[in-house]
């Protein structure tokens, strides 16, 4: 898995680097969302990144809840 996910990271930051920032994506899966709401390369890259915390925090959250240990407690 971790394998696959550097292979796309990867992949992705070749189109990332090879794109200005205000470009309009080449397509949308309106199937499967709708409308775009999303209007440039820099508008994607920045949902990316909070999707990523945002699952990143939840999967912290149920390994807490399996092994019972905290990675960073702030007091």
């Amino acid at each position: 898995m971790l394998d696959a996910y550097r292979r796309e990271t990867g992949l992705s930051d070749a189109v990332i680097a090879g794109t200005p920032a205000g470009a309009v994506p080449a397509g949308w899966p309106r199937d499967l969302f709708g409308e775009p709401h999303l209007h440039i390369l820099r508008d994607v890259v920045l949902h990316v990144i909070t999707e990523t915390a945002c699952h990143a925090g939840h999967l912290d959250a149920a390994r807490e809840l399996v092994d019972g240990r905290r990675r960073l407690v702030l007091t």
